[in-house]
């Protein structure tokens, strides 16, 4: 009998136990909407229209030089990422794109941090001149990239706009 009692209180216990941290859970959970609102935006920063972009030089798969010289008339530019499951979802948007402005009207660009640019050379290669580089290349940090996939409007070596999907840039090249 000795050993019931102490099995019963022994479970009381871990009860007791159990229903204080479910009840400092439940306390913390309350308190996490307004944590993440204050730490974090609600959409990513992108650079702002009117900026500049510094000097840059990269070369293209196909050989093609892309410095500020590139960007003479409205450019669509896509910036990818190897490791981004979105950046595949809206390959098919960026190409589709890139195709009614018609040739040398877009760029893309690939951060390859995995090392297997295939699927995004084998899609963008048709359509647009085609940079692959280190998360640390000249094109990423002209864009100021901290998320993919990005897109933006170039003219003149000045960017217009920029956006998180190509359909959601004013694109008067378009037109």
């Amino acid at each position: 009998m000795p050993y019931l009692v102490a099995a019963v209180v022994f479970v009381g216990l871990l009860g007791a136990v159990n229903l204080l941290l479910t009840l400092a859970v439940i306390r913390r959970l309350r308190e996490q909407p307004a944590r993440l609102s204050s730490d974090h935006p609600a959409r990513p920063p992108l650079v702002a229209a009117g900026t500049p972009l510094p000097e840059l030089t990269a070369t293209a798969t196909d050989g093609t030089t892309v410095s500020r010289d590139f960007f003479t008339g409205p450019t669509l530019v896509g910036v990818f990422s190897t490791s981004c499951t979105a950046c595949l979802e809206r390959l098919p948007e960026f190409t589709t794109r890139a195709r009614s402005l018609g040739p040398g009207r877009a760029l893309a660009v690939v951060v390859d941090d995995q090392g297997d640019a295939g699927a995004f050379t084998a899609a963008l290669t048709p359509v647009a001149p085609l940079v692959v580089e280190p998360p640390d290349g000249p094109l990423g940090k002209a864009f100021q990239v901290s998320f993919f996939p990005t897109f933006y409007l170039v003219d003149g070596a000045v960017i217009n706009a920029a956006a998180l999907t190509p359909d959601d840039l004013p694109l008067a090249a378009s037109t």
